[in-house]
């Protein structure tokens, strides 16, 4: 999930703990309160984004309450995030990153396939901005940002298929980021890294042809070379090491929890 979508769903979750309308300067404090740091201009434009959206409705000048699809899309953030903060606690070691692998595996391929069917121009040139931005930085320190995570987020908001959506968001969520970065460290090998740029180009080319077949294939050979990578491994004798990470990467770290709260 990007940070506009993010704070779009924080708003929500505002409206839908308020007694009243919420305005726009009480929305931009309240939000300031949960780590976003937005100008007044911004999150007028997300309120209006998600008029046009049919999430809110206005009341005059007192700021906006919810519509039922902003009421939906509020308890499945909710859902979203109470389930992802239960599993983040429940991915302790290699088994557990392996069975999160295969599940994210099932849903994420469906994913890609329903992405597929009908792809908006404007998200391809998402995907294709990430998978360049991917390529240039392997093997370098931005690799912190994430590149990959966020494409696979980025496939996910394709995706016009709800339940799958709520599923595959539950398994991406921030909470679970420590885990990604775990992932990230059995995969540094250079040439891991970029077996994982190909892997993700050859999932946007079936997303680009309209292949909702293509894309699904395409996305569980992806997660198929990381489960690999991640037995490799294993049984060469790393074990020990994946098991320290995992220890050692606190869970939901405080730093990114503030920012990415929602």
């Amino acid at each position: 999930m990007n940070d506009r979508e993010g704070a779009m769903l924080a708003l929500l979750q505002l409206m839908s703990a308020s007694s009243g309308p919420l305005g726009t300067r009480n929305a931009q404090r309240e939000l300031a309160k949960r780590g976003r740091e937005l100008s007044e201009s911004s999150v007028s434009r997300l309120l209006r984004e998600m008029d046009a959206r049919g999430w809110t409705v206005p009341v005059g000048t007192k700021g906006r309450t919810l519509a039922g699809e902003g009421r939906r899309r509020a308890a499945e953030a909710v859902l979203t995030h109470r389930a992802s903060d239960s599993l983040q606690h429940a991915v302790r070691d290699t088994k557990d990153l392996l069975d999160l692998l295969r599940a994210r595996s099932a849903v994420e391929s469906a994913v890609a396939g329903d992405a597929a069917r009908a792809p908006e121009e404007g998200r391809l040139r998402g995907l294709r901005d990430l998978c360049d931005q991917h390529v240039r930085v392997v093997g370098s320190a931005p690799m912190i940002e994430q590149p990959g995570l966020r494409f696979h987020r980025a496939v996910v908001e394709m995706s016009s298929n709800r339940i799958l959506k709520v599923a595959a968001e539950m398994m991406l969520a921030p909470h679970l980021d420590r885990v990604e970065a775990v992932l990230d460290t059995v995969l540094a090998t250079r040439r891991d890294e970029e077996n994982v740029v190909a892997e993700h180009q050859a999932v946007l080319d079936r997303i680009e042809r309209r292949d909702p077949a293509g894309a699904e294939e395409a996305m569980r050979a992806h997660f198929e070379a990381m489960i690999a990578a991640v037995e490799t491994s294993i049984v060469g004798g790393n074990e020990v090491l994946v098991q320290r990470l995992l220890d050692w990467v606190p869970d939901g770290d405080q730093s990114t929890k503030s920012v990415r709260q929602y």
